[in-house]
């Protein structure tokens, strides 16, 4: 009888001994290549879906074009950033005698690329000197007649006079704005500060 235990238990032991090392890896096993599986079938579903939808992509990839190429038709696309420098400064010249103002300082400060929109850009400082009716209309018109341009600081300094001496003497706006504009191929030389 004892022989038969001592049987019985070893058939156990080995059971459980094939249980632990063959049939548990073999499950697991299982269900990582379960995992794996669906993984690519929901890959081969997506790519499935992209190929019976290419067309309404292209489509969708048309219109972002479009409307990338929009918003970018305020920026005007230069060649040449020398010349881009001085007809921004004779715009603004332009501009400031129109509005009864006149430009005192126009110092292009830096040059730099706004990469993920495709653009570059100037940063410049201008100082523009006038009586104060003309130098907020001369803002108002910069903002409407150069679109590629953003103002990031804006600095109004009136007459000691006061309030009564408004329009007698010239006020001074300083303006720090950023030029924007879509370099071309000839445009991509090295950018350095500017002048």
């Amino acid at each position: 009888m004892a022989d038969a235990r001592v049987r019985w238990l070893v058939v156990v032991a080995l059971v459980l001994a094939a249980l632990r090392f063959v049939i548990v890896p073999w499950t697991q096993a299982q269900v990582e290549q379960r995992q794996q599986l669906e993984v690519l079938t929901k890959r081969l579903d997506r790519s499935a879906g992209v190929v019976a939808n290419a067309q309404a992509i292209r489509g969708a990839q048309g219109k972002v074009m479009a409307a990338a190429a929009a918003a970018r038709k305020p920026f005007p696309e230069i060649a040449d950033r020398d010349r881009f420098r001085l007809e921004s400064q004779r715009m603004l010249a332009a501009i400031a005698g129109r509005g009864g103002a006149r430009v005192v300082l126009f110092d292009w400060v830096v040059d730099g690329d706004a990469a993920k929109a495709g653009l570059a850009y100037g940063r410049v400082n201008a100082t523009l000197e006038g009586p104060l009716e003309s130098l907020v209309s001369v803002h108002g018109q910069i903002e409407g007649e150069m679109p590629f341009a953003a103002v990031r600081e804006v600095k109004l300094e009136l007459p000691r006079g006061g309030a009564s001496g408004l329009n007698a003497e010239p006020a001074t706006l300083a303006l720090v704005m950023d030029l924007y504009y879509r370099p071309t191929a000839a445009a991509q030389s090295p950018s350095g500060s500017g002048s």
